[in-house]
């Protein structure tokens, strides 16, 4: 005899604490996403417990149709089965064999008493299994059975039937909660996911408030600074530093005009330099190797005459015909105006560096690195600030996008209830 039907979700629930809003034509009832979870959940409770009741009475069944089968397998196992033709007895005792051990396997594993959901969906694949065993244990030994074994064919059948009907009442039962259960679980998914967005959004405007707030903070130092600057650039020290680093910025230009002169001088031989270059010594090649690339080592070497005796002797290997260049005579005059005009040049050159070494003298440096220091702080409190003020604008979008979702979510979320209940609710955060 099958098991009734039961009747899930016809218990109303208890808001009897929440409020409808007043002036409105069809009330809301107002609620929070926790009172939501919550009610939700104790309904759950409820059908779950109602589910398990119903198992258990299929449970108890089953357990006495197992019960049944062990008692049949111990007395087809002390039965002495007769058999007219010897030569089957092997394969009878071998299925019989076969047949009470899978019996007293299945019946000797223990069927706990269902006390929640995944235990319920447990059961039910638990008496699946029980059934299909004995279904394959019938289907492969059905020959022995209904010839050999009659007397305990049809019990078998009788209980292997029972066992399939309470399956098939139990897999209705659970598919029934199933269907009934997903709306609940909707809505306890939708207000999850709502409480998680809802959460999450608290966190981020409260970054953002934090963000404000340390961006006001670097706004107001910035202030500081700014007028920390002022006062620097209008102390006598100031007048006198920028002074001091004006010339040194003139003197600097003065040097690297030098240097662009003698590069100038340089150029139109730079082909006899080439060629010299050929089997000389290493000395000899890091002083071409200035001439050609480094004027300013050439410029501040203590002594000129090392590089004059490399020009010269390159105008004499010219002279020579030593190196062979088509216009040979127009590059020993540029050799000789280099070798005239190398002296007044270096010395020009380290006046300037005397001239510089004597203004870093006068230089207050730890004015500089005040001053310098102070820049540099206004820099980067500039950057940091630019760099709050975009992830501020950014996280405001970010949020305006969260808002929209939360909004649909709970639009969602109180229509699902809505569907549920048959009432109209409004969440409330």
């Amino acid at each position: 005899m099958l098991t009734p039907r039961f009747r899930l979700f016809n218990r109303k629930a208890d808001f009897s604490k929440v409020e409808p809003e007043k002036g409105d034509q069809q009330p809301s009832l107002k609620i929070s996403i926790s009172d939501g979870l919550s009610i939700l959940h104790d309904l759950e409770v409820q059908n779950t417990q109602e589910i398990c009741s119903k198992l258990s009475l299929i449970r108890a069944n089953v357990i006495r149709s197992l019960k049944n089968i062990e008692k049949l397998a111990k007395e087809l196992e002390t039965e002495k089965i007769k058999i007219e033709e010897t030569r089957f007895e092997p394969i009878v005792e071998n299925s019989k064999r076969i047949v009470v051990t899978s019996l007293r396997r299945e019946c000797s594993i223990e069927i706990p008493e269902p006390a929640s959901q995944s235990e319920a969906i447990k059961f039910g694949q638990r008496l699946e299994a029980i059934t299909s065993r004995f279904r394959e244990v019938s289907t492969s030994h059905n020959r022995v059975f209904n010839v050999f074994i009659k007397k305990y064919a049809g019990k078998l059948k009788d209980e292997f039937e029972t066992l399939s009907s309470q399956f098939k009442e139990a897999n209705a039962i659970l598919r029934e909660f199933d269907t009934l259960q997903k709306p609940f679980s909707d809505c306890t998914s939708l207000l999850m996911t709502l409480s998680d967005a809802n959460t999450s959004m608290a966190i981020e405007q409260q970054q953002l408030k934090n963000n404000g707030t340390e961006l006001k903070l670097l706004e107001n130092r910035l202030g500081d600074l700014n007028l920390q600057m002022v006062n620097v650039q209008n102390s006598s020290e100031f007048q006198e530093y920028s002074r001091i680093k004006n010339e040194i910025s003139k003197v600097e230009d003065k040097r690297v005009e030098i240097q662009k002169e003698l590069i100038h001088l340089i150029s139109p031989i730079s082909r006899a330099l080439t060629k010299y270059s050929y089997g000389i010594s290493k000395q000899t090649s890091e002083r071409l190797n200035a001439l050609s690339n480094e004027p300013a080592i050439v410029l501040s070497e203590k002594e000129i005459k090392p590089y004059l005796d490399i020009l010269v002797d390159i105008q004499r290997h010219l002279s020579t015909e030593r190196i062979h260049l088509k216009d040979a005579p127009k590059v020993e005059r540029h050799l000789e105006n280099l070798i005239k005009a190398l002296p007044n040049i270096r010395e020009r050159y380290q006046a300037l560096q005397r001239q510089l070494a004597s203004l870093n003298q006068r230089r207050n440096t730890e004015f500089d690195r005040r001053s310098l220091g102070l820049k540099e702080e206004i820099s980067q409190t500039l950057r940091h600030i630019e760099e709050m003020t975009t992830e501020a604008s950014q996280s405001s979008l970010q949020l305006k996008d969260k808002q929209l979702q939360i909004d649909q979510l709970r639009s969602e979320s109180e229509a699902c209830l809505s569907k549920v209940f048959s009432k109209k609710y409004h969440l409330e955060f």
